[in-house]
């Protein structure tokens, strides 16, 4: 198993999406990419978030959620500031 391994969940045609791809590979940070519809589904997105969560991307590492682009902002600012 890869620690400190990102999965953005998102779907096409969200520029959000895009830029939280863009932030990890500029972090030098391993993700995995999955597209609604190809990689998951509605259902199994539900599964990994919480209710409360309906945009997109949606953010997890090793497995626990973080939140959408804001919060994974948040997250790699906080563990990259000095």
């Amino acid at each position: 198993m890869i620690f400190n391994m990102y999965t953005v969940y998102g779907k096409t045609g969200c520029s959000a999406c895009v830029q939280a791809k863009q932030l990890l590979e500029t972090k030098g940070l391993d993700y995995e990419y999955a597209l609604l519809g190809l990689n998951y589904s509605l259902e199994e997105f539900y599964n990994v978030a919480p209710k409360t969560h309906k945009t997109f991307p949606m953010v997890t590492k090793d497995g626990k959620y973080i939140g959408g682009l804001v919060e994974l902002k948040e997250v790699l600012a906080t563990k990259y500031s000095k």
